[in-house]
């Protein structure tokens, strides 16, 4: 029974601090003059001052970061099957489990977790993102449920 509890309280810890972890885009600003014209497309404008506009390429840091994830982790599972692999491990904490499935739990939880780390560390900051990853996290389960 402690065992269980100690589980559940490490995955309810991680999700917690999962979500705490972002990537700062403040990290690798550039100014408007350091940036060519092919890469206007994909820059967001995040500071406007006096003196420059600082802007960020934000599909160059998500190349960057999925590079590290992938050199530290491993190849990374698409977002749908990390969506299915986490829901069902959820619901499985949720049955009465004995010590030695808790532990097994718990092992193919922190694998699941090594698989969709680029996933777990993607901002969601803004009202319009959180719900943008909601109706895309029911997309994924609506149609593994088909």
């Amino acid at each position: 029974m402690f065992l269980k509890i100690t589980s559940i309280f490490a995955l309810l810890t991680f999700l917690i601090f999962s979500c705490k972890n972002e990537p700062n885009p403040l990290n690798n600003l550039k100014t408007k003059e350091d940036t060519d014209s092919s890469e206007i497309d994909s820059i967001k404008i995040i500071k406007d001052s006096p003196k420059k506009i600082e802007i960020i390429n934000e599909k160059a840091e998500k190349v960057e970061n999925h590079t590290k994830i992938v050199e530290k982790y491993g190849e990374q599972w698409d977002f749908c099957s990390c969506v299915i692999k986490n829901d069902s491990i959820n619901k499985a904490f949720e049955k009465n489990l004995t010590d030695n499935q808790s532990e097994k739990l718990m092992v193919r939880w922190e694998f699941v977790e090594n698989k969709c780390k680029e996933f777990l560390t993607t901002p969601n900051t803004t009202p319009e993102e959180r719900e943008a990853h909601e109706l895309k996290v029911k997309r994924c389960l609506k149609n593994a449920r088909k």
